[in-house]
């Protein structure tokens, strides 16, 4: 087995947690198999019960590494055991022969089969305090009875005695054909670790533990804790008892931590590389009800929610139906009172608020939901699509229920469950098949085509109401139809929509502008004959034409009127806007521009007293033009008078 950094590995260390209901004799035998007492706090060896959770190592005769995770076994600790349990390969599960199975069998049982555990064994332990072989056998039958239909179904029920040492050696053999009943490591993926112990070792400084769910990390690397999302610096590593270089999926390890106090980071908190996990007070998961649970789960009730090592509380909303009943599945969003930091596939357990017993549990769907109310009646469909499709079909649901937000492509990668490689492969082919479009190729934001469909409806809405209002004009510019999408997409990223609209035809581009198929610019009869006397009474005065008030009074037109004739000639360039209410037909500005380009030709400057007497107009003609050739850049005010500007300059 290699690395994802191209390290030759030997063969994989693996993960075993015990449960089983308390004082079955899960410490006694792990510590009979390694050696190790797993009960570390004196509260627990003065009790005789373990209370949090105990690790071990171990290495079987065929060089096998293993590590036990031993969990409390008593009801009260059961949020200790599911920290546990987060992250395993396998489960060891004890029941004594002289009590058989008890309540937190069962319960212990539900939790690793809700979590998807796939394999592990069965010690059947204390048959020293049993008489006879019969109830032994009796005790194996009620076992195997209770395993029908879990993972644990075809798996050996292993007689043993920590005491007398009977049936261990039967156990260690079958422990050593656990590696092969293990899946592969998912070493493609980004590092990420459970965090289920933090302590301070004197001259290292904070220690955190836990198992490696995927990826790989080495010593000295800078990793994020979530849901902080603060950096922190890998200063030292160990996995399954020795110091390493790296640690990799699968393996147990402890990172010794640079810059933070134990404090800082606690149980409940994960490790992982930058962006590969999304964090947020919501989830859109696929629960499923225990079928020996005492009445259906309604909605908004009150829960407590197991994921990876951490607890939180929060209330579920189901999205079908009122309430799910016993042994059936639903689809449900859970808002919590924590962030959450996760992504799909996560698996998780709840469990009641008060009293405290396990529900249910189930998988991750969509770790940080969009919150666009379009979308809001047809999640439910969608998100089937998004558990149940495969891997193209969950593919194109991701980047559909972000709206028209859209997805990056290191984002699909949480969002989908996908390693980076798989991520590029499916988007290129979601792309070659039309289902999405890349608006941004460098940062890769994608969105799915039929959002891209309603933003061209929105659009084709905005080109409508522009052509009516202003019928004489070709269309919208680019930077006018932009401006209506610009809170939600950067320049290039309108860029890449609008060519995207235009080639598939919903909308047209006629050099500058862009405008509805259908539309024709048409100018009214009324509004080309008031146009005209317009032009007149206008050059009639000159460089020194009436103001828009008196201009439309001599016109004898109303002012919405005359307003919608001066902008629709303003845009077509049939006249030019000086100022908000002077305008001036282009022939008189150019014959302006003449003869102040002479003047300026035998002067370095001008000044406004200059320019009214050169034109022979008031002082607020005056300035108004200037302002506008300022506007324009032809000219340039210094102090209180005018040079050339570059345009202006060149050509005098």
């Amino acid at each position: 087995m290699t690395s994802s950094k191209g390290v030759i590995l030997p063969s994989r260390p693996f993960v075993i947690g015990t449960s089983g209901h308390i004082d079955h004799g899960k410490t006694t035998l792990v510590k009979a198999l390694t050696g190790v007492d797993t009960d570390r706090w004196d509260e627990e060896k003065k009790r005789g019960i373990t209370i949090d959770l105990g690790f071990a190592h171990y290495e079987d005769e065929k060089g096998n590494k293993m590590a036990f995770v031993d969990v409390p076994g008593h009801e009260k600790f059961i949020h200790n055991m599911l920290a546990g349990v987060a992250g395993i390969d396998a489960v060891l599960l004890v029941v004594a022969a002289d009590e058989g199975v008890m309540p937190q069998t069962r319960e212990h049982l539900n939790i690793c089969n809700l979590l998807k555990i796939k394999t592990g064994l069965v010690a059947l332990t204390r048959i020293d305090l049993v008489e006879g072989a019969d109830m032994v056998e009796l005790c194996r039958e009620e076992v195997s009875e209770l395993l029908q239909g879990t993972f644990l179904e075809s798996m050996p029920v292993i007689p043993v005695s920590a005491n007398t040492g009977d049936g261990l050696e039967e156990l260690r053999k079958a422990l050593t054909k656990l590696p092969q009943q293990i899946q592969s490591p998912e070493i493609e993926k980004p590092f990420r670790l459970n965090v289920d112990r933090s302590f301070t070792i004197k001259g290292f400084g904070t220690v955190v533990t836990g198992t490696v769910l995927s990826g790989s990390v080495i010593q000295d690397e800078e990793v994020q804790q979530f849901p902080q999302r603060r950096s922190v610096r890998i200063r030292g590593l160990q996995a399954h008892g020795q110091a390493v270089k790296e640690v990799n999926a699968g393996q147990r390890a402890a990172l010794n931590l640079a810059g933070i106090a134990k404090e800082e980071i606690q149980r409940g908190d994960q490790l992982a590389k930058a962006e590969s996990l999304l964090t947020s007070y919501m989830l859109n998961a696929s629960l499923s009800l225990l079928e020996d649970v005492s009445a259906p789960l309604k909605n908004r009730t009150r829960i407590r929610l197991h994921i990876g090592s951490k607890e939180v509380f929060g209330r579920i909303v189901l999205l079908e139906g009122e309430a799910l009943s016993p042994g059936k599945t639903a689809l449900v969003q859970f808002r919590l009172e924590s962030l959450v930091s996760s992504r799909h596939g996560d698996r998780f357990i709840v469990r009641s608020y008060s009293p405290m017993y396990t529900i249910g549990g189930g998988m991750v769907i969509d770790p940080s939901p969009s919150k666009s109310r379009r979308i809001l009646h047809e999640l439910p469909e969608r998100l089937k699509r998004l558990h149940d499709g495969d891997e193209n079909v969950r593919s194109a649901e991701v980047i559909y229920l972000q709206s028209v937000r859209g997805v990056i492509e290191s984002e699909f990668t949480v969002r989908s469950g996908l390693s980076a490689k798989q991520s590029g492969k499916v988007l290129q082919l979601l792309q070659s098949q039309q289902q999405v479009l890349c608006v941004d190729p460098i940062c890769k934001r994608y969105l799915h085509v039929e959002h891209v469909e309603r933003i061209g409806q929105f659009l084709c809405k905005v080109l409508a109401m522009h052509h009516n209002k202003f019928p004489d004009r070709e269309g919208m510019t680019r930077s006018e139809l932009a401006g209506k999408i610009s809170l939600i997409f950067t320049e290039k990223e309108v860029e890449v929509l609008l060519k995207y609209m235009v080639k598939a035809g919903t909308i047209l581009q006629n050099e500058h502008y862009f405008a509805m198929a259908e539309h024709q610019p048409r100018v009214s009869q009324f509004q080309e004959d008031s146009f005209s006397r317009c032009l007149v009474l206008l050059k009639s005065g000159g460089f020194q034409p009436v103001r828009r008030t008196r201009l439309l009074e001599e016109l004898g037109l109303k002012e919405k009127d005359g307003v919608a004739m001066l902008k629709s000639a303003t845009f077509s360039k049939r006249l030019v806007r000086v100022a908000e209410d002077l305008y001036y037909a282009p022939e008189q500005t150019a014959e302006i521009l003449a003869s102040l380009r002479n003047y300026l030709h035998d002067n370095p400057n001008i000044t406004v007293i200059q320019f009214k007497e050169l034109l022979n107009i008031s002082r607020k003609h005056a300035i108004d033009l200037l302002e506008y050739f300022d506007s324009q850049h032809l000219t340039i005010r210094e102090d209180n008078h005018r040079v050339p500007g570059t345009i202006l300059a060149s050509n005098t």
